[in-house]
C-alpha cells in the first residue's frame, strides 16, 4: 500500500480510508454470501469476495511498486 512521507497528510488518510472501505465491503460480501459488483472497462463485473480480495492486493502492490520507482 502507498504510504506518504507524512502519515497525517490528507492524501495518506484518504488512501487508508479507501483501503479500509474496500476490505469492509469484501468482508460484508463474505458474510452475506454475495458477489461484489464493479465496473471495469465500461463493463459490469461480478467478483466473489476472494477474487475481490486478490484483486485489491494485486492493485495495492502495483501502486506500491510505482511509488518505490519514483
Amino acid at each position: 500500500m502507498i504510504r506518504h512521507n507524512d502519515p497525517t497528510s490528507l492524501g495518506a488518510k484518504a488512501e487508508l480510508a479507501f483501503e479500509d472501505a474496500c476490505r469492509n465491503v469484501i468482508e460484508r460480501a463474505r458474510l452475506s454470501n454475495t458477489k461484489i459488483v464493479i465496473c471495469r472497462d465500461d463493463k459490469v463485473v461480478k467478483l466473489t469476495p476472494d477474487e475481490a480480495a486478490q484483486e485489491l492486493e494485486v492493485n495495492l502492490a502495483k501502486r506500491q511498486d510505482k511509488l518505490l520507482e519514483s
